[in-house]
């Protein structure tokens, strides 16, 4: 007798796609208070059970529009200084600032985050496995390339990096992050981590 496995069917990526632009082009036009799974769900014609099958809730869904799983990291390579790291960590926060819809899913999702700790580790643990571990690691080997001794943890720069990109974002709003800013900001960064003394200096 042959034994029969039901699966179910096969997650359909088109619907998976669409309800991730949807939320993206919507966070351009509500705030995140105002964005909803119904509306989402009218702009990428499906329904709100599908989405809720795939997120449990409008944090994740934010979540995982503004920081998609597939995000495009490029190759690493082995012949960048320590400026060359610093300078991408900051472009790539500026970018990311730069979009009005991405300050308001974060400013958002940290007021939902703030109020549930199990959902702030869940969704701090995928951020930093898909971006802050990757950063990090590049930084310390170009730190090391360079034969300057770090004298912060390299999750600090990056964080350091990431939030003020954010506030300046607030304050100055997304055109304030252009490219004086971010000269400022990889010198200042540069010099918090000790990169602006002699190696043989920074590694006493």
């Amino acid at each position: 007798m042959t034994e029969t496995v039901n699966v179910g069917r096969p997650r359909d990526d088109r619907i998976d796609r669409a309800v991730l632009e949807s939320t993206r082009d919507l966070l351009g036009e509500l705030s995140y208070a105002d964005l909803t799974m119904t509306a989402v769900a009218a702009r990428a014609g499906t329904s709100v059970p599908a989405i809720r099958r795939r997120w449990p809730s409008k944090a994740h869904l934010v979540h995982h529009a503004v920081f998609p799983d597939d995000v495009a990291v490029p190759p690493r390579r082995h012949d960048t200084s320590l400026r060359d790291e610093a300078a991408a960590v900051i472009d790539s926060c500026a970018m990311l600032m730069s979009s009005p819809a991405m300050v308001r899913a974060i400013t958002g999702l940290l007021s939902d985050l703030a109020a549930d700790e199990d959902l702030q580790r869940e969704l701090t643990a995928r951020l930093r496995q898909a971006v802050w571990t990757d950063l990090g690691e590049r930084f310390a080997e170009a730190a090391e390339r360079d034969g300057v001794h770090l004298s912060v943890d390299v999750d600090l720069v990056v964080e350091t990096t990431f939030g003020t990109a954010l506030m300046a974002a607030l304050l100055r709003g997304a055109d304030g992050l252009d490219g004086r800013w971010r000269a400022a900001m990889t010198e200042l960064l540069l010099a918090g981590v000790g990169a602006d003394r002699r190696p043989t200096e920074a590694a006493r």
